[in-house]
């Protein structure tokens, strides 16, 4: 594939919302400041250290390292949840509602590896009413649902594949480089129809490359994988995880956010929390109306006749 088939770094919405569609991903040149970026890079990692000091410390085995629940550790990054630009994307590829489902920071160490995967492995594919399928929606796992070994054939045409229902996006705290691991991508690849697995190591992965401040919004569909860094220092992003408003969070902000951060949280932050019902999912009792804590249902009762008998 050509430069020029390979969606360039815009800052133009539409244009990267084109690039969306055609490519599965797109990448939105400065979407916040320089400042603003190593503001939350330098947030990132002092949280990052505080947590090591107390043995906490996710690092998986391809080097990449995470610093879960953003959410509680920084109004830096809560910004970026509800960021204009990066809502408007989401929106083109969920519709009108969606969920925050999990900000986290991202860290790729030197060396270390790829892992090919998409972010709605678990969604069932389409079948034929004739077909029967091999995996039930509840038997999914990452390792059963990989390219040729899950519920379709690699390589083969379909007349239909999955819907969008994630889309995830990729916060440049620094330069993005193919040498410092920048996040690959296969362009066209969320029209494939299935999992790309070991056999797809050759495949046309290309990195998202572009300047600090700049983000890479891309659907559950579009394979991808960190870059493995062959620098000698470490690469760091926030990843923006949101879902349609019928499927299950990765984080439950419900139970997890701290009191005084929902206090303060404007309308858009709690609807991605999760806090406003979607057509009766998310309800406790009175199906549209917003939830809260310590809001409780009615509780068992009995008529009051029956009781001034």
């Amino acid at each position: 594939m050509s430069l020029g088939q390979v969606p360039q770094p815009t800052t133009d919405l539409d244009l990267a919302k084109s690039h969306m569609t055609q490519y599965g991903y797109c990448v939105i040149l400065d979407a916040i400041s320089a400042s603003t970026a190593l503001k939350c890079r330098d947030r990132l990692l002092e949280q990052l250290q505080a947590e090591e000091e107390l043995g906490i410390q996710h690092l998986l085995p391809d080097r990449k390292q995470l610093v879960y629940f953003l959410a509680n550790k920084g109004q830096v990054f809560l910004d970026l949840a509800v960021h204009d630009s990066l809502n408007a994307i989401v929106g083109h590829v969920l519709g009108e509602r969606f969920l925050l489902s999990s900000i986290s920071g991202h860290i790729a160490h030197p060396g270390g590896g790829r892992v090919l995967h998409t972010d709605q492995w678990w969604m069932p594919p389409p079948i034929s009413p004739q077909e029967q399928p091999q995996l039930r929606p509840g038997s999914y796992s990452r390792e059963r649902n990989r390219g040729a070994l899950g519920s379709r054939k690699a390589g083969a045409q379909f007349m239909s594949i999955s819907q969008p229902v994630v889309c995830n996006s990729m916060w440049m705290l620094e330069d993005f480089t193919a040498e410092n691991g920048a996040t690959n991508f296969v362009p066209g690849s969320h029209l494939f129809g299935r999992e790309p697995d070991e056999k797809d190591e050759d495949a046309n992965w290309v990195p998202a490359m572009a300047p600090a401040g700049s983000l890479v919004v891309f659907e559950g569909r579009t394979w991808h994988t960190t870059g493995i860094n062959r620098t000698e220092t470490m690469r760091v992003g926030v990843n923006t995880n949101f879902c349609a408003p019928q499927f299950r969070q990765q984080e439950n902000f419900q139970l997890g956010v701290f009191p005084e951060i929902l206090e303060g949280a404007s309308t858009r932050l709690l609807e991605l929390f999760g806090f406003n019902p979607w057509e009766g999912y998310g309800s406790i009792e009175y199906l549209n109306d917003w939830v809260a804590r310590d809001r409780y249902t009615v509780g068992e009762l009995k008529p009051q006749s029956s009781c001034d008998s």
